[in-house]
């Protein structure tokens, strides 16, 4: 059975917020869970309800009501213009095949290169949207029109992510903590950035690394064997956060922590990045990809060099994996250095971060554009 979002206006557009009848949105994807997809599905397609009338159908990896919803939503609302967006990973949007009225494959990415079977799937939408100008180019570089690409950012929730949470009680306001979130693999760049931490910080600094996210999607993940073959002179410098139940739980994670540090490789958007500046957390990333949308002058960025993808983690026949960053490690433990001793100038720079990300990144500005891009669709079909 499809399911129909609440359709109540924010507060601060509640003058103008009556939605519009003349266009209905089917939202397909992972709405339940919480790591990135999920939060970004959930994130939009809520506020985008407060603008035009939204029904979802929520998937698990392709189990759902798919063919179901697919036939309802035409016969339930076939006097309206209907625009299918399939939030997904580029090889599942194919489910948008014998969708109703214009059909959008939503859907970001990290390398250089496609995988083989993003292309036919993406091909066959009427547009292809993705998160960052960093990742339309990507698209367009793997030969998708760029005049049929949108670029619709990911955002926040200011309401949930910002420097007034309650921090979490398990850790002490001291020692200084710089916070890591992401799955322990290369694409990642933790192991490298625990090594880079460890060689930084000695006896007389009072700092630990808080590290997690780290068994997302990670079963197979011996943690203890990953970080003895890393020799560490430190090792009880780290702090381990166990899996949370819930994403809210992150934000008082992050207004425990000092500072937060993302040597990625390569994000196609980088949620953990935008929900710590909006806590305002000094943050230091990778100067690439996703992150380069919302970050400007407010983040502190690593130094890097393009290098070839040396992880197989998509396919492609042809054996070119594209291009990723690889962090100039030193850099980064410069800049780490920097913000542990320049303290309250991070601070001071963290929280100008945290009023930049809320006020031009919110979900409620990217429902804004998703709206105009699917009235422009409609507007071009009139022409």
């Amino acid at each position: 059975m499809i399911r129909m979002l609440p359709q109540s206006p924010p507060a601060a557009t509640q003058a103008a917020a009556t939605p519009p009848n003349d266009l209905l949105v089917h939202a397909i994807g992972w709405f339940d869970g919480r790591f990135g997809y999920n939060v970004h599905t959930r994130g939009l397609f809520d506020a985008l309800s407060r603008r035009l009338p939204v029904v979802a159908t929520p998937l698990y990896v392709r189990s759902g009501p798919l063919a179901e919803d697919k036939a309802a939503v035409p016969a339930m609302f076939g006097r309206r213009e209907i625009a299918t967006v399939a939030l997904l990973y580029g090889s599942l949007t194919d489910v948008l095949d014998d969708a109703a009225g214009r059909r959008i494959a939503y859907t970001v990415w990290e390398s250089t290169r496609l995988p083989d079977d993003w292309f036919a799937p993406l091909g066959r939408a009427d547009r292809i949207w993705t998160a960052t100008a960093w990742g339309k180019r990507v698209f367009a570089a793997n030969g998708f029109d760029p005049a049929r690409i949108d670029v619709v950012p990911e955002g926040v929730d200011p309401a949930l992510f910002h420097p007034g949470v309650p921090p979490v009680d398990a850790f002490p306001a001291r020692p200084f903590k710089f916070l890591a979130i992401g799955r322990w693999e290369r694409r990642k760049g933790m192991a490298e950035l625990v090594q880079a931490f460890d060689r930084e910080f000695g006896d007389r600094d009072d700092v630990v690394l808080v590290l997690a996210g780290l068994y997302a999607g990670r079963l197979d993940l011996d943690l203890g064997a990953e970080l003895r073959a890393l020799d560490l002179k430190h090792p009880q410098r780290l702090k381990v956060v166990p899996p949370v139940d819930a994403h809210r739980v992150f934000a008082g994670i992050y207004t425990a922590c000092d500072a937060f540090v993302a040597p990625s490789r390569a994000e196609g958007w980088g949620l953990p990045v935008i929900e710590a500046m909006a806590c305002g957390l000094p943050t230091i990333v990778t100067g690439y990809s996703g992150p380069t949308e919302f970050i400007g002058e407010h983040a502190w960025r690593i130094d890097h060099r393009l290098v070839p993808v040396d992880v197989p983690f998509f396919e492609r026949a042809d054996g070119d994996l594209g291009l990723w960053a690889e962090p100039d490690w030193r850099h980064l433990r410069h800049l780490m250095r920097e913000v542990y001793e320049n303290r309250a100038a991070a601070k001071e720079r963290g929280l100008a971060g945290s009023a930049h990300v809320r006020r031009a990144f919110s979900w409620e500005r990217a429902a804004d554009i998703a709206e105009a891009r699917i009235r422009d669709l409609f507007r071009r079909d009139v022409r």
